[in-house]
């Protein structure tokens, strides 16, 4: 499903990658654990396509991601500190984000929005928001569009431990249900 040839990433003098091979298929869920600055991060967004390598290849399904980017709308993607606008409600948020998606939405799934109460506050603002409940809203969007592949990173991050339990426990059903999900840690 993704395969990581010999890439490499620099940024000035720090080397973050240097020669990642990486093979995951569909129904795998797998962890990349190490410390601040080891390169979680930075081959997460390359995977992604945010982050160009400055050599090797990375391949969805058996194509090459260079010069593409429908790939990623099979992926779900979580980020350490998600950004939104502030002026926004959650509400408007999901709504905005349906409305990109929604050439590719198929089905779907609301039940992080359920879980985390989001649907009862879609009124409030994200500059009101707290970190905790931001990282919900980052959870909800990576779920929502039904994709096979989860990207999350530092996911339980900032979270209470109720919301950690009840993240926990859909990236557990999802990856049962046969999704690939890739989730970094800090050890």
């Amino acid at each position: 499903m993704i395969r990581v040839n010999n890439i490499s990433k620099s940024f000035s003098k720090f080397k973050a990658l240097d020669s990642i091979n990486i093979h995951c298929e569909k129904g795998q869920s797998i962890a990349l654990i190490g410390p601040n600055g080891s390169g979680k991060t930075t081959l997460i967004k390359s995977i992604l396509g945010m982050v160009v390598p400055d050599s090797g290849d990375i391949l969805f399904k058996g194509n090459t991601i260079k010069k593409d980017f429908h790939y990623r709308a099979e992926i779900g993607y979580m980020p350490q500190i998600g950004r939104y606008p502030d002026n926004m409600t959650i509400g408007q948020v999901f709504d905005m984000m349906k409305d990109i998606r929604k050439a590719k939405v198929v089905s779907l799934d609301e039940e992080l929005i359920q879980n985390f109460g989001l649907d009862k506050i879609y009124d409030k603002r994200m500059r009101t928001l707290s970190g905790g409940t931001r990282q919900k809203v980052s959870a909800a969007l990576a779920f929502l569009f039904n994709a096979s592949v989860l990207i999350l990173d530092e996911p339980t991050a900032g979270l209470d431990p109720l919301s950690s339990e009840i993240l926990k426990e859909k990236i557990i059903k999802e990856n049962k249900s046969g999704k690939l999900v890739l989730i970094t840690s800090h050890t």
